[in-house]
Order: structure tokens, then C-alpha cells, then sequence
């Protein structure tokens, strides 16, 4: 058995020394299946310790007014800015000005988003592990509670951002072409 991930094109980006001024970055549909309410509530919990904290959550669906009024609920509206859909350059843009990427979906096939972000140089935690090795800098937990210690513990640090690229164009179309004996 063969699995092939999905390369990055690195040539959408434009790496460059960017100030990480967003702490805590969701990008995706806003669906029940995301379950964007847990990022929510994971700002709630981390504000409380990290009061300065600054989230973004970037898309649009149908549950936009059930997450505006639980950003209303919790007293968000100056920590967590929704931004609506936006352009794929200007979500990368947003990656590489964050510090931890937020991924809280219930299921995900690969999760192209989660690569971007590394990428992007962003630290990952998600629910959904893509596959069986290990990769650096994507992080994977059970539950919405070691979602919120990984977070802090990562807020925590002094950490140097720099972009990884584990998923690179190139090396999914060379394995593709030694696959079909190219």
C-alpha cells in the first residue's frame, strides 16, 4: 500500500520574517462538522490565563450566527475577529503571521489546511491525525481539553516560527510517476 500526500505549492507563498501577531488561527467552512464552537471555547479557556491573546477565524457557513453569539456569550468580540471567506493568498498571508493553527474538524481526509499552516511555519493541533508517521510541528490530541493544555503550553514558550515543508509538490508528483513506473 501506497500513500501519496498532496504536495504544497510552495511558490503561493511568499516566505518572509513576518511578525506572528495572531496567536490563534481556525481557517475552514463554518459547518457543524468543523466544530468551530470548540475553538471558541478553547480562546475562552486561554484567555484566562493569557488575557492578550488574539484569535482569528476565517470562513463562512451556516454556522456563523451560532459562533457570533457564543463569541458574544463568552465576552470575545475584541479577542476572536471573524473575517468571513477570503482569498487563498490572503489566508496564506494570515498563516504566516500566526503562531498556533487551530484545526478542531470532527473528520478530515488529509487536511491540506493543516499543511499549509506548517508551511507557513504555524504550529498545528488538530483532532484528525492525516496519517501514520509522525509529522513536526502538527500536533494531534483527543480532546477538546488537551487541545486547550497543548495550546497554552505552546503560548507559553518563546518559540522561533519557521516555515517546514513536509509536503512538497515536487515529491508527490515524483512518487506518483515512480508508482506508475516512470
Amino acid at each position: 500500500q501506497t500513500v501519496i500526500p498532496p504536495g504544497i505549492d510552495s511558490t503561493a507563498f511568499t516566505i518572509s520574517p513576518t511578525e506572528r501577531d495572531i496567536d490563534l488561527l481556525a481557517v475552514g467552512s463554518l459547518i457543524p462538522l468543523k466544530q468551530y464552537d470548540i475553538f471558541i471555547q478553547l480562546v475562552n479557556q486561554l484567555t484566562k490565563t493569557f488575557p492578550e491573546a488574539s484569535a482569528v477565524l476565517i470562513g463562512s457557513g451556516p454556522e456563523k450566527e451560532k459562533l457570533e453569539y457564543l463569541i458574544e456569550k463568552y465576552g470575545l468580540q475584541s479577542t476572536i475577529r471573524l473575517t468571513g471567506e477570503l482569498p487563498h493568498q490572503t489566508v496564506f498571508e494570515y498563516m504566516q503571521r500566526t503562531k498556533i493553527f487551530i484545526h478542531p474538524s470532527a473528520y478530515e481526509g488529509f487536511g491540506m489546511v493543516c499543511a499549509e499552516a506548517l508551511y507557513a511555519g504555524a504550529t498545528v493541533i488538530s483532532f484528525v491525525k492525516p496519517m501514520k508517521e509522525e509529522v513536526p510541528g502538527w500536533i494531534n490530541v483527543a480532546t477538546p481539553e488537551e487541545m486547550t493544555a497543548a495550546a497554552s503550553h505552546l503560548l507559553q514558550q518563546k518559540e522561533t516560527y519557521t516555515s517546514s515543508l513536509h509536503f512538497s509538490m515536487a515529491n508527490s508528483v515524483k512518487s506518483i510517476m515512480a508508482l506508475l513506473g516512470f
